[in-house]
């Protein structure tokens, strides 16, 4: 569940996480079943082979949304400070592990790079016009992540003006990089930057909104990802929505916006009331494992890869499906065996926070 520290819980929200990791995951395991298999599914050749790719989308705006949320009031270098190294600590650890069999892979074949190792250790995934991806591919999301704490982080140090100042300068980095080619800007000045700041505008003044309100902006979300799965989605699902601006400002049009209407609609759904049922714990322990899952899934698909490319002969929908199930599988076994004891010695040593509130990633 995620607390606001005001008693209230966005249960929904928490589901929400669990809904899009799982979308990145069936994405994933459609491409391992069609382009490295060379199997058939019925996921594959329309607008869902990749729609899951949204989840990333979702996750942003969830994770401009939570941060703002649960840092209302908190302002000063000593609350920033704080912030920022909670957010790393949740963060950059489990990652890190996570991606060390990957890493020692690399080094060992000699295709560990100084850029592979800027996006992986450091966060920066872009030393030219294309994007690197770290060795855990699906951390580049996680830099997008960092890049959103640096600069939020900024905004509770300076207090409110401070803030506007950053958002209107993460605006002005965005028409800068439609209109310059540079490797600083097609990171801070990213469209995807805009998704974060959905979230913080909901935190801000989307609260509060009248039940017929709020399920009509989670209906008109679904309407908006319903017309992309109808008329297409063009390049926004792969990386030239990181590499080509206009093709990332659709991405935010396209899909950020449906995925800030939905997380509007469910925030407004807070909870003071007595604990979920059974159904919705599981669920809400789903979104839990988000994170674990988010990553783990990666590893998964790279054995199950080398498993069946052995020999191991199932139909292309069966690939889907198991690789779904151990994916999810997994995460939750590494979020309870891995993720949670090693979140329990950070904070023990360090005080930090274990909430699992870090959105998920991929695309």
């Amino acid at each position: 569940m995620l607390p606001t520290g005001m008693g209230q819980r966005f249960d929904e929200i928490q589901v929400l996480r669990f809904v899009a990791a799982t979308g990145v995951v069936v994405a994933h395991a459609v491409d391992l079943t069609t382009a490295r298999l060379g199997l058939e599914t019925v996921l594959a050749g329309g607008t869902l082979e990749d729609f899951g790719a949204a989840g990333v989308d979702l996750f942003f705006v969830i994770s401009g949304f939570i941060i703002a949320t649960t840092t209302r009031g908190q302002t000063g270098l000593r609350a920033a400070g704080d912030f920022l190294r909670r957010r790393f600590m949740r963060v950059a650890p489990f990652y890190w592990l996570l991606s060390l069999p990957i890493l020692i892979g690399m080094a060992r074949g000699g295709t560990l790079t100084a850029d592979v190792a800027a996006a992986s250790f450091l966060f920066w995934p872009f030393s030219g016009l294309e994007m690197t991806f770290p060795a855990l591919g699906a951390g580049w999301t996680l830099c997008f992540e960092m890049l959103f704490y640096a600069g939020f982080g900024l905004a509770m140090a300076g207090g409110g003006r401070a803030g506007w100042a950053l958002v209107v300068g993460a605006v002005a980095g965005v028409v800068a990089g439609l209109v310059v080619a540079t490797p600083v800007l097609r990171f801070v000045g990213s469209p995807l930057v805009l998704e974060f700041l959905i979230g913080v505008g909901i935190a801000r003044w989307g609260r509060g909104l009248p039940r017929a309100a709020a399920l009509a902006a989670v209906g008109l979300g679904l309407v908006g990802f319903g017309l992309s799965l109808g008329f297409g989605y063009g390049e926004i699902d792969g990386e030239a929505a990181l590499n080509q601006p206009l093709v990332g400002l659709a991405r935010v049009v396209i899909w950020g916006l449906p995925a800030g209407l939905v997380v509007l609609g469910l925030a407004a759904r807070a909870r003071t009331e007595s604990e979920p049922g059974q159904v919705r714990r599981g669920l809400i322990f789903m979104g839990d494992a988000s994170y674990a899952v988010y990553l783990v899934h990666v590893l998964v698909i790279r054995v199950l890869g080398r498993v069946f490319e052995a020999g191991a002969a199932l139909p292309g929908n069966a690939v889907v499906v198991l690789t779904i199930g151990a994916s999810l599988a997994a995460g939750a076994a590494v979020h309870v065996g891995v993720e949670r004891p090693l979140l329990r010695w950070l904070s023990f040593r360090g005080r930090v926070a274990t909430r699992p509130l870090d959105p998920l990633k991929s695309g």
